[in-house]
């Protein structure tokens, strides 16, 4: 049996394993361009490099999101008394996305996975 949780617990957590990483990713990947790219001291090499990884900081934030949402979908809804009120509470917090939106279309899981999720929230 599954150890239940309350709704700010389950959205507490998303936004320790999803928001938060999320934004670290993207602020990382910015921060070390703004540090190296203006110096002008790197190699061009380098500096290339650097500004790869800094204009990657938004795909790669949106990446790390559409990998782990789904997993803490399937993690929350598992253990919440009512997915419905889970799910409201989190798109009002902005840790999940409405449905039918872009950002939930390009969560990444497998079928089987996308399925125990619509059925969790009753969408099956």
């Amino acid at each position: 049996m599954t150890d239940r949780i309350t709704i700010d617990q389950a959205i507490d957590k998303a936004r320790l394993t999803i928001n938060m990483p999320a934004t670290l990713i993207m602020m990382v990947a910015w921060a070390q361009a703004l540090l190296i790219v203006p110096s002008g001291l790197a190699p061009m090499s380098i500096m290339a490099v650097s500004i790869f990884i800094g204009v990657s900081g938004w795909p790669m934030n949106w990446l790390y999101k559409a990998y782990m949402t789904p997993r803490w979908k399937l993690w929350a809804y598992s253990r919440v008394a009512n997915v419905q009120q889970l799910k409201e509470a989190a798109i009002k917090a902005r840790v999940l996305a409405a449905d039918n939106s872009f950002a939930e279309k390009s969560e990444m899981c497998s079928k089987e996975v996308r399925a125990q999720i619509l059925k969790l929230e009753g969408r099956a």
